[in-house]
């Protein structure tokens, strides 16, 4: 067996250096090179490709170059895959090009101009047609608003309204408003259409694009009005790496500066293709094309309070109690009791249980079942890119740089973070809660030892439907009929579980010992007598196990849910991360880590004391 393990061991690690080596090493024929080109999806998918394919080909067919479009509405994506080499050319919005700029070895060499002849767009804030909602009712601050922000990277989503709208006025979104939710610019569109947030921002080139979209989405955006234009900004530019041969420079270059001008038929057919985008031309341009950004960006940064030096350890302990003595941030107390509360529970001593050995047969089961393992390890190798594992390594510039940022965590907002992550245990502590009380009934029902098959089998498959459909779709179902916040992750978390929850219970329910149900029905006792004196006496411990074990999970599960606006410390993690403020990300991880953690010890705990 040992033999085979360092064997395995050896084949995987040269199925990755070999895969390394293959993805460090890509042809640089330009002949035969293959550009990813990435698209920043103002729509769907869909939409965008039956824009930009058709450029697409004409730029295959002129330069020779095989070409593939890559479309994404995350902008940390875009960045990240061309600081990866994952993609090579892309169009960037202005802020996500500086981004691109300074992590991804990229560089400008084209803009874009628009079909009226601008290399200008503005950002916008929209509003319900009809809602009465003004400038100055969204400005008054009294927290009874829904207000939607674009990408943390995004030119008019975020950085235009700080400057331009925010800062001035020394507002900070996230105080000023009931509920702050970052979304790409259509889904805040259709959230202000829907009145699922009450204003949102957005650019006048989304709205162009939305209103010569799909029918639906033209409605859509007809039902949203303008109530704040930002001044002009740098339209959007068009990126390569700075390491890609020069021939496929020259290349690129050529097709991009002269698209659209060529006299003629095919002009006529090149300058059809920019009207479906808006555009009329891509000139050349630079980095300089986008020193207005940075200007934009350096004001943020100056408005932004920050300390001339890092806060020692001791001073954020200072800072910590400081905030326990003055109540400032409650949280902190039931942090700490929490804490207090795993520690009893750990140093409290227990009965010792010695376990069974196992005999031959459940020996060679043993052995089938990690065989088995080993084997679906090694078919699925390839198909995960296992192979990319050793890129952590080799890849040192961006490891290292990524690893720095984690090492020098931004303890600033620690206690916010804090205060999230318990709203967080809330959502899955409910969830849980109402789980449990959907998941007692169908289990019973879904038992075949307590109800008939007409019975069972019907409620068996609505607990597949449950347990199939993923929380972010029920959340995302829920934040449309209730609003943002964290009863959609209650009910997300409730309606999974109990899916789960119900099957666990049915399972255990169908191994009880029927001699105790047997005797309850001898003397005289009724259906509901056999669950209650039968049933559950036997099942409690292990439903409470799996009941503590999902709370777990339901921990974990809740914090993605916050991406979506559910509540929670999911809505910060993903902002810092998008805006690569990995101080805070550090810090926030941490949180994270250090309640599941403590739920898990306290869990673990509790179950060993039932079983």
């Amino acid at each position: 067996m040992k033999r085979l393990l360092a064997a395995l061991i050896a084949l995987i690690g040269a199925l990755s250096l070999s895969g390394a080596a293959y993805a460090q090493h890509p042809n640089t024929d330009p002949a035969a090179q293959t550009i990813n080109f990435s698209i920043l999806s103002a729509e769907d998918q869909q939409s965008m490709s039956s824009y930009w394919q058709p450029l697409i080909d004409d730029l295959q067919s002129q330069t020779g170059l095989k070409v593939k479009a890559f479309y994404s509405s995350n902008y940390t994506t875009l960045i990240q895959a061309m600081a990866f080499n994952q993609t090579q050319v892309g169009w960037f919005s202005a802020q996500t090009a500086v981004e691109a700029i300074k992590r991804a070895n990229a560089e400008v060499f084209a803009r874009t101009i628009d079909d009226h002849g601008r290399g200008t767009y503005n950002s916008v804030i929209l509003a319900r047609k009809g809602s009465g909602l003004t400038l100055d009712k969204l400005l008054k601050c009294d927290h009874t608003l829904s207000f939607g922000l674009g990408d943390p990277t995004s030119t008019s989503g975020t950085l235009a309204p700080k400057v331009f709208l925010f800062g001035p006025r020394h507002i900070d979104p996230n105080t000023c408003f009931k509920q702050v939710r970052s979304a790409s610019h259509q889904n805040n569109m259709l959230s202000v259409s829907t009145g699922l947030v009450d204003a949102a921002t957005n650019n006048s080139v989304g709205l162009a694009y939305y209103r010569s979209g799909s029918p639906e989405v033209k409605a859509a955006v007809d039902r949203t009005e303008v109530i704040w234009s930002s001044p002009d900004l740098p339209e959007a530019s068009i990126l390569y790496r700075k390491d890609l041969p020069e021939g496929v420079k020259a290349k690129l270059r050529s097709f991009f500066n002269s698209y659209g001008t060529a006299p003629g038929a095919e002009g006529d057919h090149q300058r059809e293709i920019l009207k479906k985008l808006k555009y009329s031309a891509f000139p050349p341009a630079d980095n300089a094309y986008l020193a207005p950004v940075v200007q934009m960006q350096n004001y943020v940064a100056a408005q932004t309070p920050v300390s001339g030096k890092a806060p020692t350890m001791l001073t954020r302990w200072n800072s910590y109690f400081d905030g326990v003595k003055s109540g400032r941030r409650w949280e902190t107390w039931v942090f700490l009791g929490l804490v207090a509360l795993v520690l009893v529970a750990l140093f409290v001593p227990r009965d010792a249980s010695n376990p069974v050995a196992p005999t031959k047969p459940q020996r060679a089961i043993g052995v089938l079942v990690w065989g088995g393992v080993l084997f679906l390890l090694l078919i699925s190798f390839g198909p995960v890119e296992m192979w990319k594992a050793s890129l952590i390594v080799t890849n040192s510039a961006n490891t290292q740089r990524l690893t720095q940022s984690f090492l020098h965590p931004d303890f600033t907002l620690w206690q916010d973070y804090v205060a999230a992550m318990w709203l967080t245990i809330q959502i899955a502590l409910w969830g849980t809660f109402l789980a449990i009380l959907i998941a007692v009934p169908l289990g019973l029902l879904a038992s075949k030892n307590v109800s008939p098959a007409w019975i069972q089998q019907p409620v068996r498959r609505l607990l597949d439907v449950l347990r199939a459909i993923p929380d972010l779709v029920v959340a995302t179902l829920f934040l449309v009929a209730v609003g943002l916040g964290p009863f959609a992750g209650v009910v997300a978390i409730a309606i999974n579980t109990g899916g789960v929850l119900a099957k666990l219970f049915s399972e255990a329910v169908e191994s009880i010992d029927p001699q105790p149900v047997e005797g309850v029905k001898a003397v005289g006792g009724s259906r509901l007598h056999e669950v209650i004196w039968g049933i559950f006496p036997q099942v409690a411990p292990l439903w409470t196990s799996y009941a503590l074990y999902r709370f777990e999970s339901n921990a974990r599960s809740a914090t993605v849910l916050g991406l979506i606006g559910a509540g929670g410390i999911g809505q910060l993690l993903f902002d810092s991360l998008n805006a690569f403020k990995y101080g805070q990300t550090a810090v926030i991880v941490l949180v994270i880590v250090v309640a599941v953690s403590l739920i898990d010890l306290l869990s673990q705990t509790l179950r060993s004391r039932l079983m």
